[in-house]
């Protein structure tokens, strides 16, 4: 018999090279296969939100499909390391919600093709939880039913699907997922997995479609314009706490360069849970963020009816934690939102009986105040309505015992200037104001409407609006877009030229029928030597109801008794130019107001 040694002697050069390139290859076809059926850990890491500093570490791997980044058909099963179960706990009880997502891609070779006109290509995503492993830790042969989130392979080769944890109950622990599987009908591989915020719906604007569901599963469809929200009550808070914040849906639209006009503004419709909204599009707002703490069934489906094209991504995600208020505490950190869905936001979901308190999300700083009715409102406001407009009272502060029988307004609106000039002189004065007013400068201060300065105090962002649940509905929509005007004048320097430019070009008649009609009604006396806010009343006054009623509006004034008795000739000569004259001077800013921002008169937000 020949020795190793002698054999390897007798062998030419070339072929001792052969003989090692064929060694090789059998070790490493060797350790591939042990790899694939033998080894524990998956190629595929499990990463977590950067603000954990956990660096992405390897799954473990339950079967054949999972130790490979070119899986067969069938099941792949993942388990998550003792480690990643503790970093998902931990963020879990931080956050309160989290989810798992996966990435797949599916190989499309020439089975797929084939199966492509075969019919449906299932495939299949769903957790693994304690009860599904055997003790030494394998998969169970038979684990029981649960939810799942499938998909159809003919509509997908690459993809994002999330599936989200479900919220614990008060006083127990969640039931976290140990692990997760997958299943395809043909060769697809699990490329990457992460931990994430809780995300339910789609968003299809990247390369990457992403898809993400509550714990109740679902089926992907990749053509759907809405979003079945019902099972996020079970990853979400259902109402406002003291420990908790209803959740926000996130809506994002595409790229384009048509608006519309200011007659035909361009609009999304969406019907949330049966309640209807127009959502106008405008250049520079790509993503409107709605929330649900507006809507009175956020928990239901949501689609888009209107717009279709424009809408690339429709997701519901956690609310933002800042807005959570102890129980007794005030409330001082507003809802950014736009003005359109304060009209009807529901009181049952407001974090503090008397008011909610919202922020302007296009103008930063304009705090929008809705109040339980006229008597928290008066609290609030009306000693600042004496002080900043109110003929023979303006630049005092007036004691409680003048102001017990007196109303300020039904709506109220402050620049920044004006509230950090009454708070300094009470300050200076040492003026006792009432509870409300302190909790005003409370929140003035915290949202930097007004800063401290020295002993006293200096305007800084924004502006003040307010409104109440004591005005009718459609007084209440008129007001937002009345002092929601104000609010722009008070913070926009072009606007107030803009706004001059056209009270000074204003047929003089017209002008003075306006500012006679604010003299002679007793509840309005507007200080008529504030040349600033005879301006901004004007604007107001041209602005606060849609261009085609414009005309009308005033028309409808000048007929009426009170104005008629005290301004005979000049209600007459509104009367016979049928108001046309404002309604030419109310044209100039409604283009101004879409040209710059979207809006038009008697619409300050982009939603209705």
């Amino acid at each position: 018999m020949i020795s190793l040694k002698n054999f390897w002697r007798t062998l030419t050069k070339k072929q001792k090279i052969i003989l090692v390139l064929l060694c090789t290859l059998l070790v490493l076809d060797a350790a591939m296969l042990f790899k694939k059926y033998v080894s524990s850990s998956a190629p595929v890491t499990l990463s977590f939100p950067s603000e954990m500093h956990a660096v992405p570490g390897h799954l473990h791997a339950l079967n054949a499909n999972a130790r490979t980044l070119s899986p067969e058909s069938g099941y792949a099963y993942y388990k998550f390391t003792q480690l990643q179960k503790n970093k998902l706990r931990s963020y879990f009880e931080e956050n309160g919600d989290a989810a798992v997502v996966v990435r797949v891609r599916v190989k499309q070779d020439r089975k797929y093709r084939a199966s492509v006109s075969g019919g449906e290509i299932p495939f299949m995503y769903g957790f693994l939880f304690e009860d599904d492993f055997e003790k030494r830790g394998s998969v169970k042969k038979e684990i029981a039913q649960r939810p799942l989130v499938s998909a159809d392979l003919r509509d997908m080769t690459d993809f994002e699907l999330s599936l989200s944890v479900q919220k614990s109950e008060p006083g127990k622990g969640g039931t976290l997922p140990e692990g997760f599987f997958v299943y395809a009908a043909v060769p697809a591989s699990v490329t990457d997995a992460a931990v994430r915020s809780a995300a339910v719906g789609w968003n299809k604007s990247g390369a990457v479609p992403f898809y993400g569901f509550a714990p109740t599963g679902g089926k992907v469809n990749a053509l759907s314009q809405s979003v079945d929200f019902s099972g996020a009550s079970m990853v979400f808070p259902s109402q406002n706490t003291s420990s908790s914040v209803l959740p926000r849906i996130v809506v994002s639209f595409g790229e384009t360069a048509d608006f519309g006009t200011a007659e035909e503004p361009r609009s999304v419709l969406l019907n949330a849970g049966g309640e209807q909204y127009t959502l106008y599009r405008v250049k520079g707002a790509d993503e409107l963020e709605i929330h649900t703490s507006a809507l009175t069934n956020p928990f239901a489906r949501t689609e888009i009816e209107g717009g279709k094209n424009d809408v690339v991504s429709l997701i519901m995600m956690r609310g933002d934690s800042a807005l959570i208020t102890d129980s007794g505490k005030p409330v001082l950190v507003p809802f950014e939102t736009d003005p359109g869905f304060i009209l009807n936001w529901p009181q049952r979901n407001w974090r503090t009986p008397d008011y909610e308190l919202f922020e302007w999300n296009r103008f930063p700083g304009v705090l929008f105040f809705d109040t339980r009715d006229y008597a928290v409102q008066n609290d609030f406001f009306r000693r600042l309505a004496y002080y900043a407009e109110k003929t023979g009272f303006r630049g005092t502060l007036v004691s409680d015992e003048v102001l017990r029988d007196k109303h300020g307004y039904n709506a109220h609106d402050y620049s920044a200037e004006t509230l950090a000039a009454f708070f300094t002189k009470a300050q200076s004065e040492n003026f006792e104001l009432n509870t409300k007013e302190y909790l005003l400068r409370d929140i003035l201060l915290a949202n930097k409407v007004m800063e401290k300065d020295g002993s006293g105090y200096k305007a800084g962002r924004g502006a003040v609006i307010s409104i109440s649940q004591g005005s009718a509905s459609w007084l209440r929509g008129r007001f937002i877009a009345h002092e929601g005007w104000h609010g722009i004048f008070f913070t926009d320097e072009k606007f107030r030229n803009a706004v001059t430019a056209v009270y000074y070009t204003m047929d003089q008649k017209s002008l003075e029928f306006l500012t006679k009609f604010w003299h002679t009604q007793s509840d309005l006396d507007y200080d008529m030597n504030d040349e600033y806010l005879v301006h901004n009343e004007f604007m107001a006054y041209l602005m606060q109801q849609p261009f085609p009623d414009v005309a009308d509006y005033f028309v409808h004034l000048a007929n009426r008794a009170s104005v008629i008795n005290g301004i005979p000739e000049l209600a007459a000569y509104v009367r016979k130019n049928k108001g046309m004259q404002f309604e030419d001077a109310a044209r100039v800013l409604d283009e101004y107001a879409f040209d710059n921002w979207g809006l038009a008169c008697g619409r300050v937000s982009l939603v209705r």
